[in-house]
């Protein structure tokens, strides 16, 4: 486990809470457990894993780096329906501990669609902690899904093992995906809206976009909200979303 000193240097350096800095290296351990098992990753030459990376934790970790917003849990799509629970669970406590962090599970919840979640419990030296490990069944992503290297990080030089080349949704894919998230989500979280500002920051391809946002729409499992881009951009103002979220997962010296 990178040393206990170094976090401290870290969530300094990146003036955010130590609880914060702690577990973003955390779930960087457990990545490399899940590309390990095979859940997460892409053998050369073969077909991705079943699980691709997305969601706000992709973006931070494999996009924006130490520049993007931190993400407490892991997201992922199952490319078919099967059960991976038993797989899961012997992936994170077979090589327990694994660098000084005991990982466990203590359930699974299910949802609607046959969505479900790992609660993650683990523990070390220096205390313990949760995630969730969210596994979402879907349509087939519209851009083939990516080999995903890891940004580097200042703590990196300490992890005992390489960064691992995960497998997940294309960055515009995960774009076109948090734009219908704001769509659905009028009213709660600010975190899919702060992360379509990251992106807004960067040089970008707009039509690839606007074609991915239409065609989400179009094949939308949910059926909630209709997308409406002119009402939708016209209704993306500060006051329509919960930005108290974002506490404590912004780099404070951004």
């Amino acid at each position: 486990m990178v040393p206990y000193a170094i976090i401290r240097r870290f969530a300094a350096g990146q003036q955010i809470g130590l609880d914060v800095a702690d577990q973003d290296i955390v779930l960087h351990y457990a990545l490399e457990l899940l590309y390990r098992a095979g859940l997460l990753g892409t053998v050369v030459g073969e077909q991705p894993g079943p699980l691709l990376f997305k969601g706000g934790t992709e973006l931070r970790k494999c996009v924006f780096g130490e520049t993007g917003r931190y993400s407490k849990d892991i997201d992922t799509d199952a490319t078919h329906e099967n059960g991976f629970e038993a797989t899961i669970e012997a992936a994170l406590s077979e090589q327990s501990p694994f660098y000084g962090i005991a990982f466990w599970v203590p359930h699974f919840r299910y949802s609607a669609g046959d969505n479900f979640s790992g609660h993650i419990s683990y523990e070390r030296a220096h205390g313990s902690g949760n995630f969730a490990l969210q596994i979402s069944y879907r349509l087939a992503p519209i851009l083939a899904p990516v080999g995903l290297p890891l940004q580097p990080q200042s703590h990196f030089a300490y992890v005992e093992c390489d960064p691992p080349v995960l497998s997940g949704l294309g960055p515009y894919e995960m774009i076109g995906d948090k734009v219908m998230a704001c769509n659905r989500r009028l009213g709660g979280s600010a975190k899919d809206v702060y992360d379509l500002h990251l992106w807004s920051q960067r040089p970008f391809d707009e039509d690839l976009v606007r074609r991915l946002a239409a065609l989400k729409a179009w094949t939308d499992r949910l059926g909630r909200a209709g997308y409406e881009p002119h009402t939708f951009l016209e209704s993306v103002v500060p006051a329509n979303y919960r930005w108290e979220d974002l506490a404590g997962l912004v780099p404070r010296k951004l």
